[in-house]
């Protein structure tokens, strides 16, 4: 095997309960007991998924590299462990864990059993065999009695239950309009800020998005990468990743053809002479491209529309309003975001002028002030009305 102190390798354990008698009642004899403690060391690993490397064995085991490869050939060669490796500057492995024969098993298998017998002698492996024999039911003089199950329920298996059952889902849909490097980030990414089993399509496609939302460069999203890597956790933590791009200042723009190639957090920086955006806005931004699939371009067009309707500010509500139009609508190109923006704001845009009503031309009325005699007059006509 040719084993390297850097290698890599992770275990793959299915096994839930394993009777480990045969363990130390046949098998140890042939393949010693620091073998027997290595499978026993590799099946009670904690966390197996996790990648380690063959010296952190060494050290956990207090044995050489040499001894230990020796002992993974042995349980290899006896069927204990299945072996896979891929090959490059720092080799792969993965060990699978396999369930040892019970003891009858082992001693009836043609090369095993010989084996044994040939390191115990043959009165020991007959009363091995004896043993083992003896607590096994002679079916000879019984029949085999088969209930057929009643299949009926495939009548109604639906695609979806296939695909469940077959551990597939609907494939991850690779999108061209992201503008973040992300082969370059894959090549320069190390594995172990990025393990392989983090390599998932639909992680990688959230750091594509990620980034070409964000502005957030290659090199600055691996160090953001690097942080979200926890030894136990089974996939990347995208939640944490993009609340970390989230709080990024982007300083340095990247060269475009042109300002709409700009990711949409660094249009609208630009738009506002450099002012960062609100955590309420990038979040909005992220929903556009990420949730409502519309391309940077076409939501750069969207946010440059709100911006110049709205006197210099952005209308979130009518922005993600209109956002889920133009999706429902399939724009992808930056023409056809151009065409629609008129036509939107033109109707989504209050009149914000009031209607004014015309004052009627009221006829001025001049009035004159009374004199003393109409007063007593008045006053005396009241006063005998009041008599009355």
């Amino acid at each position: 095997m040719n084993l390297k102190p850097h290698d890599k390798f992770i275990i793959e354990n299915t096994l839930e309960c394993v009777d480990f008698k045969s363990l130390f009642k046949v098998y140890q004899r042939v393949i010693g007991p620091t073998a027997l403690n290595l499978y026993g060391y590799l099946f009670y690993e904690i966390n197996p998924k996790n990648e380690k490397n063959h010296q952190d064995l060494c050290d956990a085991l207090n044995c050489t590299l040499s001894k230990l490869e020796q002992d993974i050939e042995k349980l290899e060669q006896f069927d204990l462990l299945k072996i896979f490796v891929k090959y490059s500057t720092a080799n792969h492995y993965v060990y699978k864990i396999n369930t040892p024969l019970s003891v009858l098993d082992f001693l009836k298998n043609d090369v095993f059993g010989r084996l044994f017998l040939k390191s115990v002698g043959s009165s020991q492996y007959e009363y091995h065999l004896e043993e083992a024999s003896s607590q096994c039911i002679s079916l000879s003089e019984y029949e085999s009695i088969k209930h057929p199950l009643d299949k009926a329920f495939m009548q109604t298996w639906s695609a979806l239950e296939e695909n469940s059952f077959n551990g597939s889902s609907e494939p991850i849909k690779v999108r061209s309009d992201l503008s973040f490097d992300i082969k370059t980030f894959l090549s320069e990414c190390s594995n172990l800020l990025f393990p392989k089993r983090y390599r998932t399509d639909s992680a990688i496609e959230s750091i594509k998005e990620i980034g070409s939302v964000y502005g957030v460069s290659v090199h600055r999203m691996i160090e953001l990468v690097g942080k979200c890597y926890a030894e136990n956790e089974t996939s990347l933590n995208i939640k944490r990743l993009r609340k970390m791009a989230s709080s990024e200042s982007v300083q340095d723009y990247p060269s475009v053809e042109s300002i709409y190639d700009y990711p949409p957090v660094l249009f609208l920086k630009k738009l506002r002479k450099d002012i960062e955006p609100t955590a309420l806005e990038k979040y909005l931004l992220n929903q556009l491209v990420g949730s409502m699939g519309l391309s940077p371009q076409v939501v750069n067009v969207l946010i440059e529309t709100s911006f110049k309707a709205n006197h210099q500010t952005i209308n979130t509500r009518n922005v993600e309003m209109i956002g889920m139009q133009w999706a429902t609508l399939n724009i992808k190109t930056l023409d056809q975001a151009r065409k629609q923006a008129t036509i939107s704001f033109k109707s989504s845009t209050p009149n914000s002028k009031r209607r004014v009503e015309k004052l009627s031309d009221y006829t001025s009325i001049e009035q004159k002030a009374l004199s003393f005699e109409e007063e007593n007059a008045i006053k005396e006509a009241l006063a005998k009305i009041g008599e009355q």
